[in-house]
């Protein structure tokens, strides 16, 4: 029946008749294998364009691993690796301020606990230090203090002359920060913080 067709048709028919049937399965071809070939192609370039973009983050970061590993070993010393007690942490750090004032020589008249700061990458401690002793000593204490390796820090200070003498009076706000190695893990879990009691209202 084909044939018949065929034969039916003149030599121009002909070559129009061929030439139209090499389009339609070329069209055929793109659509059903060739599109979906070149999609797929296209899919995995950009995977691979991905993966080599990964590469070479990691490359930089393993050229940069000399310089990251000292920077731990510099800092290693200002994390916190023992959980300690809340009370524990609190005692430490008025001994810390003690003995810092006694080394600046400094007299210390008074230590007080000045309450808390818990965030979530560190912990803050603060104590009231009430001392006298030459613009020098002072000074020098206060330097010891911010200077020192347990993450000491002097936030407030006010100073005043002292009567009959030259020595001043000094009063700082002194904070201690503790923090841990693993920005993952909540700071608060450095220290077994002391749970307030809970005081239910009576009924009425």
């Amino acid at each position: 029946m084909f044939n018949q067709f065929i034969s039916k048709l003149n030599p121009l028919q002909r070559k129009l008749f061929f030439g139209a049937a090499i389009v339609l399965m070329i069209v055929l071809f793109e659509r059903l294998l060739l599109a979906p070939s070149l999609s797929r192609i296209k899919q995995i370039d950009a995977s691979i364009a991905k993966q080599e973009e990964t590469i070479k983050e990691n490359l930089k970061f393993l050229e940069n691993k000399g310089t990251v590993d000292k920077e731990v070993a510099v800092f290693k010393d200002y994390y916190t690796n023992d959980v300690k007690a809340e009370d524990e942490v609190i005692a430490s750090f008025l001994k810390q301020v003690e003995l810092l004032g006694t080394q600046s020589s400094v007299q210390l008249s008074k230590i007080t606990p000045a309450g808390h700061d818990y965030q979530k990458d560190y912990l803050k401690y603060f104590v009231t230090v009430d001392c006298s002793g030459s613009f020098e000593n002072v000074t020098n204490f206060v330097y010891t203090v911010n200077n020192s390796k347990d993450l000491l820090k002097v936030e407030k200070m006010n100073l005043g002359a002292s009567r009959g003498g030259d020595n001043i009076q000094a009063s700082l706000t002194v904070s201690k920060m503790i923090i841990g190695a693993d920005p993952s893990v909540d700071a608060k879990q450095f220290v077994k913080i002391k749970e307030e009691p809970v005081v239910e209202e009576p009924k009425k």
